[in-house]
């Protein structure tokens, strides 16, 4: 598949300064013993997605505000691993933008962090 977009939030494509992917890896029941080994269940791999917005204007803020802000939302973003896109429900962490000219109306560029739900 060709790459068309790098992420989208539901149909909405994202214009971002940045992103990355971040893979976290998860246990459950981890604990070391005095010999130094690890005790675990590997869950898996959960992919935190790292945006970072340009310069917005008070109106581009509002629809990302309205793409980020819901518990929950659908997000499509390729995948360089597998050379396609994947989807997953995710919700975003705090975040906060700061104002940066504000005869503008303009805002600086800021990051927030999309946290999967689930294993992707």
């Amino acid at each position: 598949m060709a790459k068309t977009y790098e992420v989208k939030i539901g149909t909405t494509e994202l214009k971002l300064k940045s992103f990355e992917v971040e893979r976290n890896k998860l246990w459950s029941d981890a604990d070391r013993n005095m010999a130094g080994e690890l005790k675990a269940t590997f869950i898996g791999i959960f992919p935190k997605l790292k945006l970072e917005f340009t310069y917005l204007t008070e109106s581009e803020l509002k629809t990302i505000l309205g793409l980020i802000e819901p518990p929950s939302f659908s997000v499509s973003w390729w995948d360089a691993e597998l050379g396609n896109y994947r989807t997953g429900d995710f919700y975003a962490g705090d975040f906060s933008y700061p104002y940066w000219n504000k005869k503008k109306g303009m805002y600086a560029p800021f990051t927030v962090n999309l946290i999967p739900y689930k294993k992707i």
